[in-house]
């Protein structure tokens, strides 16, 4: 039952606690915000929380359980998504937001570590890359429940797919209290931030997921408007390239997380990030089928990256230091996609399309792939201390 819970709990934090919101974003505005503006800053203190939530498990690693962490984090994600489903207000909203953002950190950061200890060093990657597949199936979950809602409702409905994802949630904060437990071993020494300068090639991991991180934020922020404004694509051909980016998520973190088991960390790392960097330079062709290849590529990439980052962290640290590990990289990760947007909405301003915006995230990738590079040669490392059992 762990990794099943682990991806549920993955498609809570991400799709449920940050992704979701752009969905939901226009008749939200509509309804209770009436200002874009305001609506953005919402999304960024759902960020701005989720960083929080990312440097407190970092900073009391050595002393929470990370399976105790996703219980928690499960419980205040459910929390938020129920405030915002009520929401009477913009300041209610903000709580809403900022419990989801909280909550989605303190489940996201510590699972793949629990997932990678459950198993055989040559499995790790394959069971990190299942649980960051529940990022894309909380995607897909919440594309789909909108447009249900939507069709059922009209398209100014909101509330009902929020309380509907709160019961989920719930569900799977039950099913987390039921069968996800700690372990019993102890941990040997202190843990803290630093446990990240123990991973052979951490400065070159770090700035990879900022460089992937910046890419992103760029990418998912405008790649619909992108289509619509700059290519004249209908607005259901762009939504619908935009599903098949989520549709791709799901695949690309058990794929290149299992291929990573075979040739080696830093093999399938550069090769996600070159592969994104294809992705993201095709959307300024504006054409088909080049869309749908651009969609493709950077689905799988967008997954695939993450799952095996956090299979190199797990190859040399147990499960706590783990979590104080990923979330320091997480921190940086988080950083750039603050910029990203605004970065991104800048340039399109200045230069009236989204070309140069997409080159400057396809720069942002291609740097990532050059500093993966300098990752070590090496297929997996020893079993790192605890791994086999889930110090959770």
């Amino acid at each position: 039952m762990l990794i099943p819970i682990l991806v549920l709990a993955a498609g809570v934090a991400q799709g449920f606690g940050r992704f979701g919101y752009a969905l939901l974003l226009p008749a939200v505005n509509a309804d209770l915000v009436h200002s874009y503006t305001l609506a953005g800053l919402l999304g960024t203190l759902n960020l701005t929380a989720y960083l929080a939530g990312a440097l407190l498990v970092s900073l009391t690693a050595g002393r929470t359980a990370p399976a105790a962490s996703v219980r928690r984090g499960l419980l205040l994600t459910t929390a938020g998504v129920s405030v915002l489903a009520l929401a009477p207000s913009v300041p209610v909203l903000v709580v809403g937001m900022v419990l989801a953002g909280f909550g989605g950190a303190l489940i996201w950061v510590p699972a793949p570590g629990i997932a990678g200890s459950a198993v055989r060093v040559s499995r790790r990657g394959l069971a990190i890359g299942l649980t960051g597949s529940g990022v894309g199936l909380g995607v897909v979950a919440c594309s789909g429940l909108t447009a249900l809602v939507h069709a059922v409702a009209g398209p100014g409905a909101w509330r009902p797919v929020w309380g509907i994802e709160a019961v989920i949630a719930a569900f799977v904060a039950a099913a987390a209290a039921r069968w996800l437990h700690p372990g019993v071993h102890p941990v040997s020494g202190p843990v803290n931030v630093s446990a990240l300068r123990a991973v052979p090639g951490w400065i070159g991991s770090t700035l990879s997921y900022g460089g992937y991180g910046l890419a992103i934020a760029i990418y998912m922020t405008f790649l619909v408007a992108a289509y619509e404004d700059d290519a004249g694509f209908g607005s259901a051909h762009a939504s619908a390239v935009f599903a098949l980016t989520g549709a791709s998520i799901m695949a690309g973190g058990i794929l290149l997380g299992r291929w990573s088991d075979t040739v080696g960390r830093r093999a399938a790392m550069v090769s996600a990030y070159a592969g994104m960097t294809v992705a993201i330079l095709l959307v300024p062709v504006g054409a088909e089928p080049w869309a749908v290849v651009s969609a493709v590529l950077f689905g799988l990439a967008m997954s695939g990256a993450p799952a095996v980052l956090a299979a190199h962290l797990a190859d040399s640290l147990d499960p706590r230091r783990f979590a104080a590990a990923f979330g320091a990289v997480t921190l940086v990760f988080g950083l750039a996609q603050l910029v990203g947007p605004q970065l991104g909405g800048w340039i399109a301003d200045r230069t009236g399309s989204f070309t140069t915006a997409f080159l400057v995230a396809g720069a942002a990738a291609l740097g990532a792939a050059v500093a993966s590079a300098t990752l070590p040669r090496r297929r997996t490392a020893a079993r790192s201390p605890g791994a086999g059992r889930h110090d959770s």
